[in-house]
């Protein structure tokens, strides 16, 4: 597939087109090449499915919808509240963005949690103490690790205290610093000093710049309904290839706000996006976020219809009438002006844009046409004649009616009673 050798390039894609084009199987099938380069049978619909769905069980493949009560706090972190018998206390979570940037950071046989472990053994005794920084950088903590304890010793560098130098007054849970580590879990009691000790792990085994060797797919459905640039922050600058970890040629990484840890986006994290094209009531795309994506059009063709109902074995007269539907439709090819869609195209939307996808016109039966033609056709282009995208024509309602009984109006045309005959 051509937008799988794009997506590998630029990292990020976004799918648009008009509804029923397809963009939400696309986005599965692409996802799936990405992930899993030995599988081919991309034909089988079911089968990229089941794919699909296991990789998406092992956390390689990430789903969400963008919305327009979408923000940050949901997709990067954000404080939450947590409830402490009478107590309300906040604790960072991680958003759907930032957990998979994480997993796609672990390499195998090198993850935080065998790190950490490998840290302590360096730094067991007090003799064996190390300096790190906190994660303002302004100071500067001791920390030792006394075998058999649970707890990781810390002290302030800066800390005199009467109950001697192995005194520790802020004791890290060793339980309690791995999960946060990992994304599950807080040092309720020294969240910052625990973020500067795992922020020192990373350091010392340079885990920051390493990534998985396996591939890890974002899909982010419907990505023009929310707020862009205010979902993902800052991490926007981020997006460009150059700057990922593990490969980027000008990698950086920044501080998140609440957190306060260093983070950066993995070469191997990929993000399709899928957008209607048709749909005015959402936010626009600014072009900050534009240069980091490539924008593919899914295309509505007749093509994949009669493939379909080939392969489904559809009675002839059903894929007859659903090829002239289409036809009356949206036109056959970019240049044909002969189609409903095309005589009330308003002059702002390209007709691409505006054209009925394929998948409104697949039905196994007659009944079943019927039924997609009466209650998803002719709402949808009604509704575009209501929104302005359309505009009203006098004969509209006698078209609407022959539809909505899977049958072209005027069929005494001979262009479209050729389409119906050799189907196409």
């Amino acid at each position: 597939m051509e937008e799988l050798e794009i997506l590998k390039q630029k990292k990020q894609i976004i799918l648009q087109g008009a509804p029923g084009t397809g963009k939400t199987y696309k986005t599965a099938a692409i996802a799936v090449g990405m992930c899993n380069p030995n599988f081919s049978d991309f034909t089988n619909h079911q089968k990229v499915m089941e794919e699909y769905e296991r990789l998406r069980n092992e956390g390689q493949i990430a789903f969400c919808t963008f919305h327009q009560s979408m923000d940050y706090e949901d997709f990067i972190e954000g404080l939450k509240p947590e409830v402490k018998g009478d107590a309300v206390k906040y604790i960072v979570e991680n958003g759907i963005f930032k957990t998979i940037c994480e997993l796609a950071h672990i390499k195998e046989n090198a993850d935080i949690a065998t790190c950490i472990d490998k840290y302590l053994q360096t730094i067991k005794g007090y003799e064996n103490k190390k300096t790190i920084p906190t994660l303002s950088g302004k100071s500067e903590l001791y920390v030792w690790w006394t075998e058999g304890n649970d707890t990781i010793s810390t002290r302030s560098v800066s800390l005199k205290s009467e109950k001697g130098d192995q005194y520790s007054p802020s004791p890290l849970n060793i339980v309690k610093v791995m999960m946060q580590a990992l994304g599950e879990g807080v040092e309720n009691n020294w969240r910052f000093y625990a973020q500067a000790f795992i922020n020192a792990v990373k350091k010392e085994y340079n885990l920051e710049n390493q990534v998985s060797d396996k591939s890890y797919v974002l899909i982010i459905d419907e990505i023009n309904r929310g707020n862009v640039s205010k979902i993902f922050g800052e991490v926007i600058t981020l997006l460009e290839a150059d700057k990922r970890s593990g490969g980027g040629t000008h990698h950086i990484s920044l501080k998140l706000p609440y957190s306060k840890e260093d983070f950066s986006v993995p070469s191997n994290l990929y993000i399709i996006g899928t957008m209607n094209t048709t749909d005015r009531s959402t936010g626009t795309i600014d072009y900050a976020v534009r240069r980091r994506f490539a924008f593919v059009t899914l295309e509505s063709k007749a093509d994949v219809i009669e493939d379909w109902c080939n392969a489904h074995f559809v009675p002839s007269e059903v894929k007859k009438a659903a090829l002239a539907l289409f036809a009356q439709i949206n036109g056959l090819g970019k240049t044909d002006n002969r189609s409903f869609i095309a005589k009330h195209k308003a002059s702002d939307f390209e007709l691409e844009d505006l054209k009925v996808g394929h998948s409104y016109f697949m039905a196994k039966d007659m009944a079943s046409l019927k039924l997609k033609m009466r209650y998803e056709v002719v709402p949808l282009i009604k509704k575009y004649i209501k929104d302005g995208i359309l505009r009203s024509m006098s004969d509209d309602d006698k078209y609407f009616k022959r539809w909505q009984n899977a049958e072209c109006y005027n069929p005494s045309i001979t262009y479209y009673k050729s389409v119906a005959r050799h189907g196409r």
